[in-house]
């Protein structure tokens, strides 16, 4: 049986090259760290290294010992990172989406579905939302398209269209809708964590000037002392209306109107079975009041 740390040394020695830059990455002395490679030559019965008066290197034994080694360590750190993350699985669902409106929505009734677990989100592009779903970082993703594969599951939920708000006394609240390309060169308040609607500001508006707000409910309050135009969403209009003396004008360019969906993976329908069932009578409910 070979103890980890024996590995661990024959590693930094092989990143470093010398014993004293090894035993300074270990934060050991030269002796331990000498006395410990001696140790591993003893239990595998072989030389690792070639030793001469002022210099030790190497030799093909030792090579071969320490690509071992790294494999042998890389697969600990795996199983660690694994078993944690399977650990937290057991105690925890985590929401990763692609924009903030899903995570408004959803986090809340995660956390009344499942009152005695911990519930986590967060707002990651959606190529990263994808890995981790895969390697279990999530339990569901929401996305602006279904994912296509075996091992998935989708659904869709909401759509969500892309709203300009302005003072009455805005020269462009009186349309009925107006293009991002009129805002273009605009000074407007913007919410930071609004997940790819950001690229899409970016391209359509290069010259406007966005004064990012990190904190969502002071952006609210930004918004309604401010004359500034700010974005908003059918799917948070409502409550955005009860506290700004706003008109609310449609964007009409085709992107500004995306459809979400709720992604897992089939085999985690156990779990997800209760927070599934609402949703799926929340999209047939929205589907018969068209």
């Amino acid at each position: 049986m070979i103890d980890t740390y024996l590995l661990e040394g024959l590693l930094a020695f092989r990143d470093t090259g010398t014993l004293s830059a090894a035993s300074e990455k270990l934060h050991l002395s030269q002796p331990a760290l000498s006395r410990s490679m001696r140790k591993l030559e003893d239990i595998l019965d072989v030389t690792l290294f070639e030793r001469q008066k002022n210099k030790i290197s190497l030799n093909e034994n030792g090579i071969m010992a320490a690509d071992y080694a790294a494999k042998i360590l890389g697969q600990e750190k795996e199983m660690v990172e694994r078993i944690r993350a399977y650990d937290r699985s057991r105690h925890t669902i985590t929401l990763g989406a692609c924009a903030p409106a899903p995570i408004f929505m959803l986090t809340p009734i995660l956390s009344q579905t499942y009152a005695d677990m911990t519930i986590a989100s967060e707002i990651k592009r959606e190529d990263t939302l994808l890995r981790g779903l895969s390697d279990s970082t999530y339990q569901i993703i929401v996305l602006t398209q279904p994912a296509e594969s075996d091992e998935l599951e989708s659904i869709r939920w909401q759509s969500e269209h892309l709203y300009i708000t302005l003072p009455p006394a805005h020269p462009l609240a009186g349309r009925t809708g107006v293009h991002l390309r009129e805002l273009n060169g605009q000074t407007m308040l913007l919410y930071s964590q609004i997940g790819f609607w950001y690229d899409l500001c970016m391209e359509k508006m290069p010259e406007a000037r966005f004064l990012m707000q990190d904190e969502y409910t002071a952006l609210g309050e930004l918004v309604q002392a401010s004359a500034l135009p700010a974005f908003s969403t059918n799917l948070v209009r409502n409550d955005d209306e009860r506290h700004m003396n706003r008109v609310f004008v449609p964007i009409l360019d085709s992107e500004a109107r995306v459809d979400y969906y709720c992604i897992f993976k089939k085999k985690s329908n156990t779990l997800l079975n209760r927070f599934l069932t609402q949703i799926r009578a929340e999209v047939n409910r929205v589907e018969k009041l068209k």
